[in-house]
């Protein structure tokens, strides 16, 4: 079955209602282990149901958002998924409070109890309304972005397509572009400066009636972050600050003067070399067919994989009006079918979807032959080390995207990703600040990232355009919005991806066997420990970022 020929039918809050009270009332009447098993196996399955239904819809309305039906629909979604919730974590209350608990424990994975205990310190009854303002919030800003069509070079063009024109030769039209992203900035900035105050507000609510101190506090449950904390993401934060701006200071020095100027600037940023950067060869469809090459070149699991996406058309990449920003892979469970949608815009990111998504749908695609729907989702960090690290191992292939310049785009990736991650770690670091000082102004908010581009990344400097000169690139951020306090994962994931790179050049069959285990134990591990059992180095720790980096540096 192609994913358009899936049936998207409503799930009525009734019928969810009616199904989970069954669940938990055969749940407690239960007289043994193997009887209250039975019953999580049912519930695991239709939650799986729920879940393909949720995400199917958020894929029909996020493909085009101005299409009235699913709009409603995703409404309707947000109107009942904190009663969801709710039902979700009553089932879960008697599975932890479960006269067998002990047997239980013997029956199924440890991480599934610990997940349970963190889920239950980020929901109780008082807050579903707040729930459903945030749902509310966020829908608003995905419209409002998705919805920009900017005038440029006699065309009206999606923020995506604008892309290119960001990394032209002629910085004149480089800049052109940046002031035409940045005008059209200005005519919605005071509306999304009202909606992420609203989001403040509310999330800080949310924290405050579940206990916590702020909403920063309370993310650490609510991304999941097991095994490590608050302090840990600050000790890697000090790292990035101590030993890698000033390395990434270097490298931009260095594509100053390969563009011939004095300085990089956020307008030159994108751009890493004088004669353009390599954008890939032939059309979307050629694309596709070198991707099928590929990974069945990479291995027989990456070939079996990428035959699998491509028969039920599980691949949505064409920019168009109507159609949200940025890019995604998410899955549908009941059909063991990962999906991916971006927007391609003619640069090198068409390529990197083939890559950072298809990493994301690969161990999603292996996952779902584990039994429980919970420890088939890493956490947030792992799931973009999958990604992340399979944009290195595609590297070996880039000469059939590129050409002759396959050697300039593996320079142009490398060097972007080290470049990102004093980027990403301020974006955490910006969220941190806001919601430990909820009062803040939206005043104070930009200047507040202003300052921190300042200090991370000199060579984001605005260079006059406006809009930025204010602090509210932050604006353009989704995941400030949509994914709060997800900016470090990147962070996180993108020092082990470097860490794979360095392994793949002593010996890739090695690297790739790494890779898979990795892969393998998919959420049935935290990230601590995951990385452990890998025998590889934690970013978390003090030093490992300066080692891994010392070793790119060489590679650059």
């Amino acid at each position: 079955m192609k994913l358009s020929q899936i049936p998207y039918e409503r799930i009525t809050i009734e019928e969810i209602t009616s199904k989970m009270r069954d669940f938990i009332d055969r749940f407690e009447n239960a007289t043994s282990a193997q009887e209250q098993m039975e019953v999580y196996r049912q519930y695991d399955e239709y939650g799986a149901d729920i879940s393909t239904t949720f995400s199917l819809l958020n894929i029909r309305f996020t493909l085009d958002t101005t299409d009235e039906f699913y709009a409603k629909e995703k409404d309707y979604l947000n109107e009942i998924s904190p009663f969801v919730e709710q039902l979700s974590q009553e089932f879960n209350d008697k599975l932890l409070q479960s006269k067998y608990i002990d047997e239980l424990k013997k029956l199924l994975p440890e991480l599934i109890f610990t997940r349970l205990e963190y889920a239950k310190k980020c929901f109780n009854d008082e807050i579903l309304e707040d729930l459903q303002l945030e749902s509310k919030l966020e829908m608003e800003y995905s419209k409002i972005t998705a919805g920009a069509m900017i005038e440029f070079d006699g065309q009206q063009l999606t923020m995506p397509q604008l892309g290119k024109y960001k990394q032209s030769p002629d910085r004149e039209v480089r800049r052109a572009a940046y002031n035409a992203q940045g005008a059209w900035l200005e005519t919605v900035s005071d509306k999304i400066d009202d909606i992420f105050d609203q989001m403040v507000k509310v999330r800080t609510r949310i924290a405050q009636k579940l206990g916590f101190a702020n909403y920063h506090e309370m993310s650490i449950y609510r991304m999941r972050r097991i095994g490590y904390g608050i302090e840990d993401i600050r000790t890697f934060r000090k790292q990035v600050k101590e030993d890698l701006v000033p390395i990434i200071a270097k490298l931009k020095a260095k594509q100053a003067q390969e563009l011939g100027i004095d300085k990089v600037t956020v307008i030159d940023d994108p751009l890493i070399f004088a004669n353009g950067n390599p954008n890939p060869i032939g059309t979307p469809e050629e694309i596709f067919a070198n991707g099928k090459k590929m990974y069945h070149e990479m291995s027989d699991e990456t070939g079996k994989f990428i035959d699998f996406m491509l028969e039920h058309d599980l691949f949505d990449v064409l920019s168009r009006k109507g159609k949200a920003m940025g890019g995604y892979c998410t899955q549908l469970p009941k059909y063991k079918m990962p999906f991916i949608f971006a927007n391609f815009n003619g640069t090198s990111g068409d390529v990197d979807v083939l890559t950072h998504e298809a990493g994301h749908a690969f161990a999603a695609y292996k996952a779902f032959d584990l039994p429980w729907e919970d420890i088939q989702s890493p956490g947030m960090e792992t799931a973009e080390i999958h990604s992340m690290s399979m944009e290195f191992f595609a590297e070996k292939w880039m000469d059939l995207f590129f050409g002759d310049r396959a050697d300039d785009y593996r320079y142009m990736h490398l060097s972007s990703s080290l470049s990102f991650i004093p980027y990403g770690t301020i974006v955490d670091y910006y969220q941190e600040i806001v919601y430990t000082n909820p009062d803040m102004t939206p005043a104070q908010r930009t200047a507040t990232f202003r300052r921190l581009l300042d200090e991370y990344c000199p060579n984001l400097c605005p260079d006059g355009i406006t809009a930025f000169e204010q602090g509210k690139r932050w604006m353009f951020q989704l995941h400030i919005f949509e994914y709060p306090f997800y900016y470090i994962d990147y962070c996180l994931a993108q020092t082990m991806s470097l860490e794979f790179l360095v392994m793949m050049k002593k010996d890739y069959k090695s690297a790739w066997e790494t890779y898979l285990k990795l892969v393998g134990y998919a959420g049935t591990l935290p990230f601590p420990q995951l990385v452990e059992a890998c025998g590889m180095k934690s970013p978390l720790k003090p030093g490992t970022l300066k080692e891994v980096a010392l070793e790119i540096e060489k590679l650059l």
